[in-house]
């Protein structure tokens, strides 16, 4: 993911002292001219009454967008595809920016197996400047409308790539199967036209991350649970514990649970993606992605 460095804008000159100023220049003429004329009356002269600057409690300039901590402004990912369910509905974007300037990317993931039950995500605050840039690239390269992606049909089962970006009161989705792959051979792997502006938007965008990225805490966890019936098959040897969370049925879950984090935090962060659970003497195998902004959940 890019790093965006923050642009700076320049608010707007107090006129305050500039009226102050002219007021005083004003106050010394008149004092020159009574000197002048002794033979006139002296009287009092009133200062002039100055309205003070109103401070601006409008958004800076810039394309509007949600603003919302739990709104997704621009997310890309990869969807759809010849993969199991259960890697499907963990599947995470590369990149989420919400409304308030979070930015969410997909951390370094330990290269073990069975790996960890969580993904690792990271999150980082590019405020208000991040989130402008990013949108005027998208700008820059023709994604704040509308467009259909021409299909390349000679690869089969790939992915989906998904841009989305919400702005201007509209949420604009780019959709293009297997972006980035061409025709697959030689020099045809080079996209063209709408598709190599969509490509040259989310290279920019996924570049780098920013240095201050830290892990990320949900609030809540959406999880699968799928029936195991044999556990004998694997290279590694499942563990397999009991489930004790109260108010989650594990037989209910079977498309999709929502659990407050502070129920399961420390349980799934110990868990890997081999650890079953039991209730009522079935074994469950679980699927488990946060929630991010955006995510309408179960």
């Amino acid at each position: 993911m890019k790093t965006n460095a923050p642009t700076r804008r320049i608010p707007l000159a107090r006129l305050a002292p500039v009226l102050a100023a002219g007021s005083l220049l004003t106050l010394v003429a008149c004092g020159e001219d009574s000197t002048a004329n002794n033979d006139q009356p002296t009287g009092t002269i009133a200062p002039p009454v100055l309205t003070p600057a109103v401070p601006t409690t409008a958004a800076p300039p810039g394309i509007e967008h949600p603003t919302g901590a739990d709104e997704a402004v621009i997310e890309i990912i990869f969807e759809g595809g010849f993969v199991p369910a259960d890697f499907a509905f963990r599947n995470l974007p590369l990149l989420l920016v919400s409304g308030n300037g979070s930015h969410f990317t997909q951390g370094p993931q330990i290269a073990i197996f069975p790996g960890p039950m969580l993904p690792n995500v990271l999150v980082s605050d590019i405020g208000e400047p991040g989130v402008q840039q990013l949108l005027d690239l998208a700008a820059e390269h023709g994604l704040l409308t509308q467009r259909a992606y021409e299909r390349n049909d000679m690869i089969a089962d790939a992915s989906d790539t998904v841009v989305r970006i919400s702005a201007n009161g509209e949420t604009y989705e780019h959709r293009a199967y297997a972006l980035g792959m061409g025709a697959g051979v030689g020099d045809d792997s080079v996209e063209t036209g709408d598709r190599a502006e969509l490509q040259a938007f989310i290279d920019a965008a996924i570049s780098t991350s920013p240095a201050d990225a830290v892990g990320f805490e949900p609030q809540t966890f959406l999880v699968r649970a799928t029936p195991v019936t044999d556990t004998s098959g694997y290279d590694v040897e499942p563990t397999i514990a009991e489930w004790s969370i109260e108010g989650v049925t594990l037989a209910d879950a079977a498309d999709c649970v929502a659990i407050p984090a502070t129920d399961v935090q420390e349980l799934f962060s110990t868990a890997n993606q081999l650890t079953f659970f039991t209730e009522a003497d079935v074994t469950y195998q679980l699927s488990v992605r946060p929630q991010l902004p955006g995510d309408l959940g179960c």
